[in-house]
């Protein structure tokens, strides 16, 4: 019971950490994107890049394509415990047939699930050693919501999940003029 009441302290801290990280990502998105983050097309071609061997278990994935690139409407943003930006991208016209079935149900409501890899400290403590070995995590500024945005990453279900189809781990992204 002990190291329970131990970890409790921790645990606060960490959700905290992320609270405060997440209002601070949602309160500067108001204004103009970042020059980083703004782009009108993204390279002629999608490259992976390290973020793949920092997912939790990918056993429970099957990857689809190693790399994709979607446009679409940014639609929903939340930091989960395992310390990974998830967003949810509603798609333009010609990506909606990446989505299963899988997607109309759950937090998806029909949106693509995109997860953004050791964005914060996790709170799960299987997590933490992983993504604490993570040494250039995915930083860049989450889109606003409502942003009309370019992304690209590992086109995947997650078969613990309904085989629901998502980017994971996000590699890059931008937002679109217009």
């Amino acid at each position: 019971m002990s190291s329970r009441r131990s970890f409790v302290p921790l645990l606060r801290c960490v959700r905290l950490a992320a609270l405060l990280w997440l209002v601070g990502m949602v309160a500067g998105c108001g204004g103009a994107p970042a020059a980083t983050q703004t782009a009108s097309t993204p390279g002629a071609t999608c490259s992976p890049n390290d973020q793949d061997q920092y997912v939790y278990d990918p056993t429970r994935l099957q990857v689809l394509q190693a790399c994709i690139r979607v446009t679409g409407t940014v639609d929903g943003m939340w930091v989960a415990t395992d310390g990974d930006t998830n967003l949810l991208l509603r798609l333009d016209p010609p990506y909606q047939h990446l989505l299963t079935p899988g997607n109309e149900e759950g937090e998806e409501r029909g949106d693509l699930g995109v997860e953004a890899v050791c964005t914060v400290s996790p709170v799960d403590p299987i997590v933490m050693a992983l993504c604490a070995n993570d040494r250039d995590p995915y930083a860049q500024p989450a889109p606003r919501l409502g942003a009309h945005v370019w992304m690209e990453g590992r086109y995947i279900l997650d078969l613990n999940h309904g085989s629901h189809a998502e980017l994971h781990p996000l590699y890059r992204m931008g937002t679109l003029s217009g």
